[in-house]
C-alpha cells in the first residue's frame, strides 16, 4: 500500500530556509523517526505523523552502538576483576555500567 501511495505523490513544493530553521526541521523529524518530506506533509496537513521509516534514527542507531560497546566492556571487567582493595572500584564500575544501560535502553524506547 504504501508504494502505491509514494508513486501517488508526484506534485512537489519547494521552500526556503535559513540554515537554524532547517536544523530545526530535521531534528524533529529525526526525533519523530519519519523523513523531512513525510514530517513537513503531516505537519502542514494537520496529521498526525506517519509510522516512523524503516530506518532507525541517529539516536537510536548511537545508542544501540554505545550499548554493545557497554557490554564489551563490561565482559573485560567481568575477565579481570580481581578480589581485595580494587573491590569497591569494581563494584563503582559495575553501578555506573548499569545505569548507562539503562539510560540507554530507555533512550531507545526499550526496556532492559
Amino acid at each position: 500500500m504504501a508504494g502505491s501511495e509514494n508513486r501517488r505523490r508526484q506534485a512537489r513544493i519547494t521552500a526556503r530556509f535559513t540554515e537554524a530553521e532547517a536544523q530545526a526541521i530535521k531534528s524533529m523529524a529525526d526525533r519523530a523517526g519519519v523523513s523531512v518530506a513525510s514530517y513537513l506533509r503531516c505537519r502542514a496537513l494537520d496529521q498526525p505523523t506517519s509510522r516512523a521509516t524503516r530506518r532507525p534514527t541517529l539516536n537510536h542507531q548511537l545508542s544501540a552502538q554505545i550499548l554493545a560497546q557497554l557490554i564489551i566492556t563490561n565482559k573485560r571487567i567481568c575477565d579481570s576483576a580481581g578480589t581485595g582493595k580494587d573491590r569497591p572500584e569494581l563494584d563503582a564500575a559495575y553501578r555506573d555500567l548499569s545505569e548507562m544501560r539503562g539510560l540507554l535502553f530507555e533512550a531507545m524506547g526499550r526496556s532492559p
